[in-house]
């Protein structure tokens, strides 16, 4: 009888630190379990992170993309607006030759690009009377009074200038040098045969026209 019941006390003394032991080992395996499921926390994170990165950066080229195509566009404008002034510059002033048939000889004048000159021009042919001034020129006066606007209020001439006296009205053809003087216009020069019209004596004929060759 006693070995019954001590066999009995021992069977439940067994099972008391079975049940003891599972209890104490069960913690541990639950802990473990949560230390491993940290990590894939953080990974989700850091994807989470990345995607945001990512987005954002897709959204920045936008705003790059957007920026150079400013500075393409205003690339484009400033070389157009220098293509306009290149072709609303002034055009170069350009020279004219005239034909002056003084006495039966053809001589060559050039006639500049001034607003008097250019009148002149618009007026050929015209057959002047000149005569002598002063020993210095020969001067003959126009019907029609060229325009002075614009031109200067003086010029200092040299053998072979033409010029237009403008407070006369007359033109002169210098073939002596003389003063810088006030009223006195160029209107261009005669390149050939000035001893040919230093040498005319008393009032001479003068034919000016366009030299179309």
């Amino acid at each position: 009888m006693k070995k019954g019941i001590l066999l009995f006390l021992t069977t439940l003394l067994c099972l008391g630190l079975t049940a003891c032991t599972e209890q104490k080992t069960t913690p541990p395996v639950s802990g473990q379990s949560s230390q491993q499921e940290v990590p894939e926390t953080q990974i989700s994170a850091e994807i989470a992170d990345a995607a945001s990165t990512s987005e954002d950066s897709h959204q920045e080229e936008p705003d790059t993309q957007s920026s150079t195509e400013v500075e393409k566009s205003q690339s484009t404008n400033l070389q157009e607006l220098q293509s306009d002034s290149e072709d609303t510059e002034a055009p170069e002033s350009q020279e004219r030759k005239l034909k002056m048939l003084v006495d039966g000889q053809e001589l060559d004048v050039t006639l500049y690009d001034t607003p008097a000159a250019n009148a002149l021009y618009d007026m050929l042919p015209l057959t002047l009377t000149f005569e002598d001034f002063n020993n210095t020129e020969k001067i003959a006066y126009l019907e029609t009074q060229l325009p002075t606007e614009g031109e200067p209020d003086e010029f200092d001439p040299d053998v072979g200038d033409l010029c237009l006296y403008a407070p006369w009205g007359n033109l002169s053809i210098f073939y002596q040098d003389f003063r810088n003087s006030n009223g006195l216009i160029s209107l261009g020069h005669i390149d050939s045969g000035m001893d040919v019209i230093a040498n005319m004596q008393g009032n001479f004929s003068v034919t000016l026209s366009k030299n179309e060759n």
